[in-house]
């Protein structure tokens, strides 16, 4: 089968297309034929090593990619709650060398949930790690309500544009933050407002928040401080060391300036988390925007365009395209 590895950590330039063996799935895995693989900047930032040092994490060789959907078309021994033929999505974990950009991988089969009937393998590849960040945020650590108001940066981005879709299914005031060429996106996305942070300071907004979602790591909950109401609620998307560690100190300090708080956004990655994912696609909630679909020699390329910050939804990996 072919698949995009990389054999050390380093730039975009390090990812090629390679031929490598199918796995053999052992107890409680399975073999799926991946028909779908959607990129995340977790993928870059796995590539360039900035999880190396974490104990759990392997070292190169490896494959890159984390959400994938397809079907399954070998099972390992022993009773599990996913058979052969059945079409499913999930995300790899971030800490091994199995990716999802290939034709095929080994997945625990604990980690994929199936796909309901009517989605389509590339919408399905979308959703984990973008979508399941966006609803977690909003509805599990802000615990979004009706009438509230919101503040999404990135909100053309991957998880921007589904936290934009689900703070709106909410009920919630929306407020969305990207560059100028996005701005009728996000309206078309549905947000009560749109800020082109090109043009307008997001600091200088004369409106506060119950909730800022700082999914393009823009902010940090010191300079989010005002824009909060009491007892509101910054959250950081730990896009790098230095933003984790500062929402870190801000979940301790953010307390003693106004009542506000601050906390970091930890995916839990889970098959009831993409349980409730399928539910919320197959129902209209989530829609994910494809900005386009590539090929395996197009990965490279598409994760330095993803590095520079600047990109609309999601782009999709199809492993068995020309």
């Amino acid at each position: 089968m072919r698949a995009v590895r990389y054999d050390r950590y380093g730039p975009p330039e390090v990812l090629h297309v390679a031929e490598a063996p199918e796995g053999v799935p052992a107890a409680g895995e399975v073999r799926l034929r991946v028909e779908a693989a959607s990129l995340n900047p977790l993928d870059w930032k796995i590539r360039e090593g900035h999880l190396r040092l974490l104990p759990l994490s392997k070292s190169p060789p490896r494959t890159t990619g984390c959400d994938l959907a397809g079907v399954i078309v070998a099972v390992g021994g022993g009773p599990g709650p996913r058979h052969v033929g059945e079409r499913v999505f999930g995300s790899l974990s971030p800490f091994g060398r199995e990716g999802s950009c290939a034709q095929s991988c080994v997945v625990a089969a604990e980690r994929l949930v199936p796909i309901p009937p009517g989605i389509a393998f590339d919408v399905a590849a979308c959703l984990p790690v973008a979508a399941g960040s966006a609803v977690q945020a909003l509805a599990d650590e802000a615990r979004l309500a009706a009438g509230q108001r919101v503040l999404i940066t990135g909100a053309a981005g991957g998880v921007g544009h589904f936290a934009v879709q689900f703070a709106k299914h909410l009920g919630a005031r929306v407020v969305g933050i990207c560059g100028t060429a996005n701005v009728a996106f996000v309206e078309e996305l549905g947000a009560d407002r749109v800020v082109d942070y090109r043009a307008t300071d997001v600091t200088t907004l004369d409106e506060t928040f119950d909730v800022v979602f700082d999914a393009a790591n823009a902010l940090d909950w010191r300079r989010a401080q005002h824009l909060l109401t009491p007892r509101g609620l910054y959250l950081g998307t730990a896009g790098s060391l230095a933003s984790a560690i500062g929402t870190g100190v801000g979940t301790l300090l953010a307390p003693l300036f106004g009542g506000t708080r601050a906390r970091n956004l930890a995916l839990q990655a889970s098959a009831t988390a993409w349980t409730r994912l399928a539910g919320l696609a197959e129902q209209g909630v989530l829609k994910p925007h494809i900005a386009r679909r590539i090929g395996l020699a197009e990965v490279a390329a598409a994760q330095a365009e993803m590095a520079t910050g600047h990109g609309r939804g999601k782009i999709v990996v199809l492993p068995t395209a020309p």
